[in-house]
């Protein structure tokens, strides 16, 4: 699928007020994730496929004196993110495919990616370019719903009007040691959101498939740049 066509359905996302829902679905798992990066006060952070902005601005509350900015292919998920964000000095966006980040070597301390990965058309390519912007020993740390070993998100494909990849733990591991990171690591990370009695279906088709689906946790996976 080209950038266009994935602008197009993300611009569609946003016209439909999706940044919000994907914020409180994505928030319990985001904010553990970024609680782990150790982001520091005068860090630069790269929020990758960064959506409405939520995680782009919670970064930007740990990295006060340092700076944060957010890509994302939809243009209209960039208006939305830089809507909510004016009250903050230290963040800017910028429309942008992970496969061609506008930034120059060593830019960045930090990279995050929540939720996008899956969706890059050359996933080897975006790692290879997030490798660049990080300075050596810079950390990344992606968060993605969608694996392999969590059965039940299998059938987003049914539903997702856009191309997705669906790869193991492993898989991601090996892209990661390819395109130059190290000291790789993966865990699981679970929402303790209570799950209504009476779900009847949304993301899942039934409360059992959402049960499964939290009970194997999005999948947090981590390298630092070896330069």
């Amino acid at each position: 699928m080209s950038d266009t066509q994935l602008r197009t359905e993300f611009n569609e996302w946003a016209r439909a007020g999706k940044g919000e829902s994907m914020e409180r679905g994505h928030r319990p798992v985001g904010e553990q994730a970024i609680a782990k990066m150790r982001v520091t006060p005068e860090a630069r952070v790269l929020d990758v496929g960064c959506g409405s902005g939520w995680a782009t601005r919670l970064l930007a509350d740990f990295a006060f004196n340092g700076r944060v900015t957010g890509i994302d292919i939809s243009d209209e998920m960039v208006r939305v993110a830089r809507e909510s964000s004016h009250t903050y000095a230290n963040v800017d966006y910028e429309i942008a495919s992970a496969e061609e980040l506008p930034f120059p070597d060593d830019e960045f301390t930090h990279a995050f990616s929540m939720e996008s990965l899956y969706y890059y058309r050359n996933i080897p390519k975006a790692l290879s370019q997030i490798h660049r912007v990080l300075k050596a020993g810079g950390l990344f740390v992606a968060v993605v719903d969608l694996y392999w070993e969590n059965e039940a998100t299998h059938q987003w494909f049914d539903t997702l009007k856009v191309p997705v990849e669906l790869l193991s733990i492993d898989d991601y591991r090996s892209l990661f040691i390819d395109a130059g990171f190290k000291n790789i690591a993966d865990e699981r990370l679970i929402d303790p959101t209570p799950i209504p009695d009476d779900y009847t279906g949304g993301s899942f088709k039934s409360r059992e498939d959402l049960v499964s689906y939290r009970e194997a946790g999005s999948l947090m996976i981590s390298g630092e740049a070896a330069k």
